[in-house]
């Protein structure tokens, strides 16, 4: 027995290692696909690419690992039945729970380590993943000036450059607008060649320009202005400096970010969803005096109104002569109108708590589901595995993937009932359980029973014998 628990084991590691790092990095490169955009051309260093892949990673594997112990499970036991050792096992008595139960306790050890992802390395992951991805979104493109195209990536400068030389780096037919002084009246500066080279520290980028002309407009002194309006300086060769800190990689702080749903754990949305909850029902209790001091006042224009000896109706208050009738409308008008913001801005909060409690809700119920998904799909894919009998990347991998998308469907899908509110969070985050569980008490059931489910041959006999008939 020892030996068939080994060599189950043994084989399921096997197959599910390599299989969790193909699938996440399948799933990797779809994140670097849809962030392509905000990572190219910026120059970013390969330390800060990696982290970032890094993060992602770790913020993927939700995803990643129900599909691999789905995966891993058809192959390691079709393997097992297309080999014949699970007919050798059953022959000598040992039942397919048997078979199942060192599976079973691997799986209760690896929804561990799910829960304890999802709890807390994914909250930290995407609390960084995050922050660095909303600091290389905010990162201007690397300097690249291309010829005849102006360039104004370099604050308060614009240039083009009309050709470059590759081999010399020399530049040709160069014109650069200097607005960093003043923006109304620019340095202008045309050259027929010029350099560019970068300080040690990347910090500054000096141009160097050859055979040229400075223009600019003299603002300072204004009767040097009115004699001569402009300057201009004929030079051989003029070094102009420009600052590229503007260009350099800086980091947020973290703390701007760790207030998102994804970024919290157990304890601590549960804690705001207790704040939610507690901040919503002391703004209703709010609206109930704030609408009887106002039924007060109207009581006491109705006394003043009732003074005058007229019906209590809107054709009676406004038969007040004078400015004393405009006075009771204008306050009634006033006092219904406070009532009506006041409602109209609870009912504003109580609605965006609702949503916010929503929404933590369901990442609160996704740190369970992850861990009941792993052992769902173990009891659909190792029974899957008996009963077809095929190991291998075949039809393991398109069954996998169907019951994968099945699942991800189903999730998405509960997501958007609980959100519109037509779903309560434990019935719409835990749909893909409810139709999951089912299935695999049922493959179970049958791969227990030796059941020809998916067997052709048996389905062609069940056939032939209806035709006889």
């Amino acid at each position: 027995m020892k030996k068939l628990n080994r060599l189950i084991t043994v084989q399921f590691a096997r197959t599910f290692v390599p299989t969790f790092i193909v699938v996440l990095f399948i799933m990797l490169m779809q994140f670097i696909w849809l962030y392509i955009d905000d990572l190219a051309g910026k120059g970013l260093s390969v330390w800060v690419i990696s982290q970032l892949m890094f993060y992602a990673m770790v913020s993927i594997i939700p995803l990643a690992l129900p599909l691999a112990v789905l995966l891993s499970s058809i192959m390691t036991f079709g393997n097992l039945g297309e080999s014949y050792e699970l007919i050798a096992a059953k022959a000598a008595g040992i039942s397919i729970w048997r078979i199942f139960l060192p599976m079973f306790v691997i799986l209760i050890f690896l929804s561990v380590f799910a829960f304890t992802v999802s709890n807390t390395l994914i909250p930290k992951a995407v609390l960084k993943q995050k922050s660095l991805l909303y600091d290389i979104r905010q990162q201007k493109p690397a300097l690249l000036i291309k010829e005849g195209v102006f360039y104004n990536g370099i604050d308060g400068i614009n240039m083009r450059i009309g050709r470059k030389d590759v081999e010399t780096g020399d530049m040709f037919d160069i014109v650069i607008y200097d607005n960093r002084s003043s923006l109304l009246r620019p340095v202008v500066m045309v050259a027929k060649r010029g350099r560019m080279r970068m300080s040690n520290d990347d910090r500054f980028l000096f141009f160097t320009l050859y055979d040229g002309i400075r223009y600019e407009e003299m603002d300072k002194d204004m009767s040097y202005q009115v004699r001569y309006p402009h300057n201009r300086l004929l030079f051989e060769e003029e070094e102009v400096v420009f600052d590229l800190m503007s260009f350099a990689f800086s980091r947020s702080d973290e703390s701007l970010f760790k207030e998102g749903f994804q970024m919290l754990n157990i304890q601590k949305l549960a804690a705001k969803m207790d704040t939610l909850i507690f901040m919503t029902n002391m703004k209703l209790t709010l609206v109930q005096p704030y609408y009887d001091t106002h039924l007060k006042l109207n009581d006491s224009l109705m006394k003043r109104v009732a003074a005058y000896n007229l019906p209590d109706t809107a054709s009676g208050v406004l038969s007040l002569a004078g400015w004393r009738g405009r006075e009771v409308v204008a306050t009634a008008l006033n006092n219904a109108r406070n009532i009506k913001s006041m409602q109209e801005y609870v009912l504003n909060e109580e609605r965006s708590n609702t949503k916010q409690v929503i929404r933590y809700n369901i990442e609160w119920h996704k740190k369970f589901t992850l861990s009941v998904a792993c052992i769902i799909m173990f009891f659909i894919g190792a029974p899957f595995g008996v009963i077809i009998r095929k190991g291998g990347f075949g039809m393991p991998l398109v069954i996998s993937v169907m019951l994968y998308i099945v699942f991800h469907i189903l999730s998405i899908v509960g997501d958007k009932m609980v959100r519109s509110e037509t779903s309560s969070p434990i019935a719409g985050v835990w749909l893909p359980i409810y139709v999951l569980l089912p299935i695999g008490i049922f493959l179970t059931y049958q791969a227990a029973n030796d059941s020809g489910l998916f067997d052709f041959s048996a389905w062609k006999k069940i056939v032939n014998r209806k035709k006889r008939k």
